[in-house]
């Protein structure tokens, strides 16, 4: 596992204002650091690959595939090694489903550790303010995805993220994950099941999936909170994807195709080779 550098004296950075942004709060994450670095190195067993490729000013658009439904274990252990490395104070927000920030109890650990809702509204705020910038293009229906399709890259061509990067000239830094499809299995993900309950229409989320795990055993939707498995997780950071500041390419739908592309072959080549080293579910 690669070890974190060592964090800047707290205080070193300013505070985001703003009434999304100034919910985060250093002083909470130092509190509940401990009990995350304990999921990550001995739940969890989280190791890191690539992790010199982090820019050191720390501003940048990861882009991650994602997992694990509304418990978010995937989440919370690369937030971890993030803290650990840059610190509390190095401002950096996730962007999250309204789902999981309207669920009681895990909404207000959400903001605190510097979730923000899932708007473009609300990437603005982030890049304005030279913070760092975590996005999950994929969604809950990368989150929510059958067992059997955990190792594609899939974002269902949601060109967002490069658009944010080209307005703006930052750079896009690909991360991926093995394991955290590991933390349950989902049997099967249905999205027209979705639409048929109404529950897309009520909550947003586009897919329902039938998952077997702990405590339940057998369980449908991706709302209701559970016992993670200790699957194995491995992350890789790659390296930073160079964009130019360029709003009218943002606005080139060609353009915008040519790097998602670019992205996504990249992710897809990293994930391949961790993939390829795994050798059983949950064990790793």
């Amino acid at each position: 596992m690669a070890t974190p550098r060592r964090a800047p004296a707290p205080g070193a950075y300013p505070a985001p204002s703003g009434p999304d942004l100034g919910r985060r709060d250093p002083d909470f994450i130092r509190q509940v650091l401990p009990v995350f670095r304990f999921l990550r190195d001995r739940y969890f067993r989280a190791t890191f690959e690539g992790t010199d490729n982090l820019p050191a000013d720390g501003r940048f658009i990861a882009v991650a595939n994602h997992n694990g439904g509304p418990v978010l274990p995937d989440t919370w252990v690369m937030l971890s090694y993030w803290w650990d490395h840059f610190g509390p104070d190095r401002p950096g927000y996730a962007l999250v489903h309204d789902a999981a920030l309207n669920l009681p109890g895990l909404s207000e650990l959400l903001w605190k550790v510097g979730a923000v809702p899932a708007s473009r509204q609300s990437a603005e705020k982030v890049i304005a303010a030279k913070a760092s910038l975590l996005i999950y293009p994929g969604g809950e229906r990368d989150c929510l995805k059958s067992f059997w399709q955990r190792n594609v890259i899939d974002f269902h061509g949601r060109t967002s993220f490069v658009e944010l990067a080209l307005t703006h000239g930052v750079p896009i830094l690909p991360v991926v994950n093995v394991g955290g499809h590991e933390v349950y299995f989902t049997l099967w993900s249905s999205e027209r099941l979705a639409r048929w309950t109404g529950i897309a229409q009520l909550t947003r989320v586009k897919t329902l999936p039938l998952q077997v795990g702990l405590p339940w055993g057998v369980w449908w939707s991706g709302f209701l909170p559970y016992l993670p498995l200790p699957a194995k997780f491995t992350y890789r950071v790659g390296e930073p994807i160079a964009v130019p500041h360029d709003p009218d390419m943002a606005r080139n739908p060609r353009a915008v195709r040519r790097l998602y592309a670019k992205v996504t072959r990249v992710m897809q080549s990293m994930l391949d080779d961790l993939a390829s080293r795994r050798t059983l579910p949950v064990f790793g």
